[in-house]
């Protein structure tokens, strides 16, 4: 499966940039509208510009640099309830 996923990637690696410290990615909005991570399309965010986009803008980002290749991360929202029975005590150490 990992092989056939890298000879799947092969063509589109010069596409793809690693973001240098003078770089901006924007992950957090789409650069068109207001879409954000949290937004029902989520965000895909282009691997050769570091431009987010909602997916509503999918087609219009695609038909400007033709190929493609985007990163679609996920946000993933827990909600942790802890409860405690037992006193909490903060130690401290000097020494």
């Amino acid at each position: 499966m990992a092989e056939d996923l890298g000879e799947l990637l092969v063509p589109y690696m010069p596409t793809i940039r690693v973001p240098k410290s003078g770089d901006r990615v924007y992950k957090t909005e789409c650069a068109f509208s207001y879409d954000s991570p949290e937004s029902d399309g989520g965000l895909y965010v282009c691997m050769s510009t570091f431009l987010g986009f909602g997916r509503g803008f999918f087609a219009v980002v695609y038909m400007y640099f033709v190929v493609i290749t985007s990163l679609h991360p996920r946000l993933m929202v827990y909600n942790l309830v802890v409860e405690h029975n037992f006193p909490f005590f903060l130690c401290y150490s000097f020494g």
